[in-house]
């Protein structure tokens, strides 16, 4: 048990505390009013004192009429000072602390005032007398009630700072909420452009199947080209197919509007030349056999290919004009892996909330891969992304 839990025990029980505390505060007190007015008035005495204590903090206000009550009568009746007089520094304090913002002022200024009242009660007339003990009393107002007020100030800030950080929080869980669904709504385009065009070349090779079956000529030639046209099917709607059930499941509004082809790994020879061109120093290299591309289908491409675009922006923004950036493509038999790496300064950012990245984790998400992305141990930053090769037709 760390030493916080015994207060927050205490603290999530006020009513309990404060009673315990009462409780102590009333033994001193009981033992000198039995002595001065016996033992059962004493007790009575002490129980009207120090019982309103129980509720300082519950019920604030309340507690503190009901302490003051009895001494409002004690300035009447008595003009001397009483053992349970030692209660009222304690209520102060309580009503600086917890007590009701808008009655506030009004106990502050009915505590001074009882404290002037006091001293010329017990000041017997005596001016210099009235002096020292209106000084005395007043001053252990301001000092109770001052204290009451910093404890009151502290945990306003406190109050303040864990409800600014749950705000945060909650912005930065709606944020990552929101960016996802929008990026979901952008895959879902895209891949529908992809299936839409594999649809679009199923229906063209159909009918030229159907041509050629029709078609005069040599039977070996007609269905050669019938074959060959079943073929481009059968593989277009395997990779439209793929396509279609990552699609479900996944947000997305039609725009309607017309869009060019998806791209692919073959245009990302294009993101380095035009950055190459505009003075960035980008290259790019190819590893492993490329012709495992072909197992890899338009969405996978697609995917790739933004993670890299994203990347390099990234880079082109963050690195620096002078920084050297690299583009690696590896075809393995089991897994397409892509990275972009930069040597510029790094990243002093590691929350991963930007757009970039969550963008990026939900494309590689889609086809089950992984995505790293930090400060490289060599220096810069890297973005690596690695995804499971689909199996397929044979290149």
């Amino acid at each position: 048990m760390t030493s916080a839990a015994p207060l927050s025990f205490w603290n999530a029980r006020p009513l309990l505390a404060d009673t315990l505390a009462a409780g102590v505060l009333a033994v001193p007190i009981l033992g000198l009013n039995a002595s001065l007015r016996g033992p059962a008035m004493g007790l009575l005495l002490t129980v009207v004192y120090v019982a309103p204590l129980a509720w300082r903090r519950t019920h604030t206000d309340r507690a503190a009429v009901a302490l003051v009550v009895p001494h409002l009568l004690q300035l009447f009746l008595v003009s001397t000072a009483e053992p349970g007089n030692a209660a009222v520094p304690f209520m102060i304090f309580a009503l600086a602390a917890h007590g009701r913002a808008r009655f506030r002022p009004w106990w502050l200024a009915t505590s001074v005032l009882a404290a002037l009242a006091a001293a010329v009660t017990w000041g017997r007339g005596e001016f210099e007398a009235t002096v020292v003990i209106a000084g005395l009393l007043v001053s252990l107002v301001a000092a109770c009630w001052s204290l009451g007020a910093l404890v009151r100030s502290i945990g306003d800030s406190r109050r303040s700072a864990a409800e600014r950080t749950l705000a945060v929080e909650r912005q930065q869980v709606q944020q990552v909420q929101l960016t996802a669904s929008e990026e979901r709504q952008r895959i879902a385009r895209e891949m529908h452009d992809v299936v839409a065009h594999s649809l679009a070349v199923i229906v063209v090779q159909a009918d030229g199947g159907a041509y050629a079956a029709g078609m005069n000529g040599d039977p070996a030639v007609r269905l050669a080209t019938a074959e060959k046209a079943l073929q481009t099917i059968r593989d277009t709607a395997h990779d439209a197919l793929g396509e279609t059930r990552r699609l479900v499941g996944v947000l997305r509004s039609d725009s309607g509007d017309e869009r060019e082809p998806a791209a692919g790994l073959g245009d990302v020879f294009d993101l380095v030349t035009s950055l190459s061109n505009a003075g960035r120093l980008v290259r790019m290299e190819v590893t492993g056999d490329p012709l495992l591309r072909a197992r890899l289908g338009p969405g996978l491409e697609l995917a790739a290919y933004r993670i890299i675009q994203e990347a390099l922006t990234n880079a082109v923004k963050h690195a620096g004009a002078s920084a050297r950036v690299l583009v690696s493509i590896d075809h393995a038999p089991d897994f397409l892996t892509v990275q972009v790496r930069d040597d510029g300064p790094g990243s002093t950012i590691s929350d991963g909330l930007g757009h970039g990245l969550i963008g990026m984790r939900e494309r590689v998400a889609a086809f089950g891969g992984t995505l790293e992305a930090g400060n490289h141990p060599h220096g810069g930053f890297a973005v690596i992304a690695r995804f499971p090769t689909p199996p397929g037709r044979t290149p």
